[in-house]
């Protein structure tokens, strides 16, 4: 049985986009090569995945639409950051339930996160789970599985998906636009900002002496007001706060790499501004072992 099923899935992915459930296949995924500048400074009305030319594990999906990026990652960024339904286990929530869930957060696909970063092996659990349950994906999810694919990085055995590059960092990032009908604003601060955040994840999976000094940081040059000072905010925004490493990770991204007051400031975070530069100092001071090049 097993065996039929693994010829006849890619069949029934094919038939599900060939027959029309996709409305944004116009769009070919195009693999391009720059750096930092040269993919915030790039301007596209199509979706673009772009490969770093000094990193063979970093790949950054590039979104002209909102909605597009959101029905591609949200779900899965639900499943890996945020407190978990109490189901008694993990579970990928169906296309209704994470309608209502976004709602009740008052939030849309376009505005539930504006970037996202994910590794591959949290993206084979997100579609093994999907498998499990029987769950609908969305098309723009299924096109995100088969570039995995075709890539390499993951592949389908047995009924189960594996990864291949388990330590393969996926991000996205909107292209700036005016406000839309369903769909907010992105400046090019913005883009940029967003972009900063997000590679910052992938500095924090790739370079393990970067993720160490985060974690050093986080337990000794912080006090226990300045972590409980993260931890606020981040249930504020939803992030699972009882995974250590979440929180570390996204106290770097926030702290040293969201220069955009409308995401983080010092009165978001619950301290002073001289607090906010001291914490600041402290972590540039201790020469974070840093190598991607963000200029």
């Amino acid at each position: 049985m097993k065996f039929f099923y693994n010829l006849l899935y890619p069949i029934r992915n094919f038939l599900i986009i060939v027959l029309g459930i996709f409305p944004y296949f116009a769009y070919s995924i195009d693999l391009s090569t720059g750096d930092f500048q040269t993919i915030v400074n790039t301007h596209s009305k199509t979706l673009t995945v772009w490969a770093l030319p000094d990193s063979k594990s970093i790949y950054v999906f590039d979104f002209p639409s909102l909605n597009v990026q959101g029905r591609t990652f949200n779900r899965v960024t639900q499943l890996t950051e945020q407190i978990q339904a109490n189901t008694g286990y993990p579970r990928v929530m169906s296309n209704d339930d994470f309608n209502q869930y976004i709602k009740s957060l008052r939030r849309t696909q376009a505005d539930f996160a504006y970037g996202h970063d994910l590794l591959v092996n949290e993206l084979v659990r997100f579609f093994n789970l999907v498998e499990r349950d029987k769950i609908a994906l969305f098309p723009e999810e299924i096109v995100l599985r088969e570039f995995l694919v075709e890539r390499g990085l993951i592949k389908l055995w047995r009924g189960f998906y594996q990864a291949i590059q388990p330590g393969t960092v996926i991000l996205s990032i909107p292209q700036s636009q005016s406000k839309k009908d369903d769909e907010p604003p992105v400046t090019e601060f913005a883009r940029l900002t967003i972009f900063m955040h997000e590679i910052s994840h992938a500095e924090y999976y790739t370079n393990q002496y970067y993720a160490n000094y985060c974690r050093t940081y986080w337990n000794q040059s912080l006090n226990d007001a300045q972590r409980q000072a993260f931890i606020t905010l981040f249930k504020k925004y939803n992030y699972d706060v009882t995974s250590s490493e979440l929180v570390v990770n996204e106290m770097q991204a926030y702290l040293m790499f969201t220069p955009d007051l409308g995401s983080f400031s010092a009165k978001k975070l619950g301290i002073s501004d001289d607090e906010l530069v001291h914490l600041r100092v402290l972590f540039r001071d201790g020469k974070p072992p840093i190598t991607i090049q963000l200029h």
